[in-house]
């Protein structure tokens, strides 16, 4: 019964944040992988999806909002995103992201994320100088997430993830206990509610709930960007020939700093804002803007990108879309690619 589903998913819920809890002491930022918000849509829309996101990306923005993809005709889903980062300072730096959802159960879907960094070669010398040759270094993160529909109106959700990073070889760091890797895991929250009345949803997700990143030792470790996003979108006109909705975030870390050290918390000192418009002619062209506020990289700009849906022109639920974000002042503007298929 969804009783019994939603009893379940409680009490695996506060199991798995028992766990997650543990070894949150003094650390610094870490897992800048889990940061980079995923879907050329939502990126171009003030880097804003969590009341908006239905589809596969669902299990990076708010797996309550994955819950809602099992309503589609087409309700299997497969999506990757790509995006060059810092492509004005070095070309083999880059941003990759993968994702597969279908159905489970009468009102439930199941999503994997593959999320991969690649940050390069580096050139490895040691005390004296003398060069040791180069070394890649990368991140990465599997998520499985899973969401079910409560009601007509509610979705809730889960998400489990590993993350591993590759910083540097063992036999090249000076520090004796080597640490060139590091991993955790991290749990994602969400809820999904449609105001239907009022043509709106609103959300709330919360993500990367795990222990701090061990690379040399304890107090070395690095923090998982643990997070918390209050969403809302709203769609202001509908007709069969064209529409206009607007979106908004509110994300606030749940790192804080207290004490000059780094715990569990609510930071609003780091808080981030993003909202945008997106307007669509027979759900088939898309044209977005939006705006992304954020205290690290001193970002305060604007957003834009556009996205073609092919199933009115091919009969095949084909999605490209593309978006132009900030970063921190002083780089470039990056460009974000997406392709997705449901079918």
């Amino acid at each position: 019964s969804m009783t019994r589903k939603l009893l379940t998913f409680m009490l695996v819920t506060v199991v798995l944040l028992g766990m997650s809890v543990e070894a949150l002491a003094s650390s610094t930022a870490g897992a800048i992988a889990l940061t980079f918000p995923i879907g050329a849509r939502y990126n171009a829309l003030g880097e804003a999806g969590t009341a908006l996101s239905q589809d596969v990306t669902a299990v990076w923005w708010n797996p309550g909002g994955l819950a809602f993809m099992s309503r589609r005709p087409n309700n299997r889903g497969a999506y990757i995103m790509q995006s060059k980062l810092v492509p004005d300072l070095a070309d083999d730096i880059a941003f990759y992201w993968g994702g597969y959802a279908q159905p489970l159960g009468r009102s439930g879907m199941l999503g994997f994320g593959l999320t991969y960094l690649d940050m390069g070669e580096q050139l490895a010398r040691d005390e004296a100088g003398n060069d040791l040759g180069t070394f890649s270094t990368f991140a990465w993160s599997f998520s499985v997430a899973y969401g079910v529909q409560v009601t007509r109106s509610l979705g809730v959700g889960m998400g489990i993830k590993y993350y591993r990073d590759k910083l540097a070889e063992d036999n090249v760091l000076q520090d004796t206990h080597g640490g060139g890797s590091g991993d955790s895991f991290g749990v994602d929250l969400g809820v999904h509610y449609k105001l239907t009345k009022l043509r709106s949803n609103v959300a709330l997700a919360i993500a990367n709930l795990g222990p701090n990143i061990k690379h040399v030792d304890a107090d070395q470790a690095d923090y998982m960007p643990r997070k918390a996003t209050l969403g809302v979108a709203l769609s202001l006109y509908n007709s069969e020939f064209m529409g206009l909705l607007i979106v908004g975030d509110y994300l606030v870390p749940l790192n804080s700093w207290q004490d000059n050290e780094l715990g569990f918390g609510l930071g609003f000192e780091e808080e981030e804002f993003g909202f945008g418009a997106e307007w669509n002619y027979m759900r088939s062209l898309f044209v977005r803007f939006g705006y992304k506020s954020a205290s690290y990289g001193d970002i305060k700009d604007t957003t834009y990108g556009f996205g073609v849906d092919m199933e009115r022109w091919v009969g095949s639920a084909f999605t490209f879309d593309f978006a132009s974000v900030p970063q921190a002042e002083g780089l470039s503007r990056v460009s974000r690619l997406s392709l997705g298929y449901n079918f």
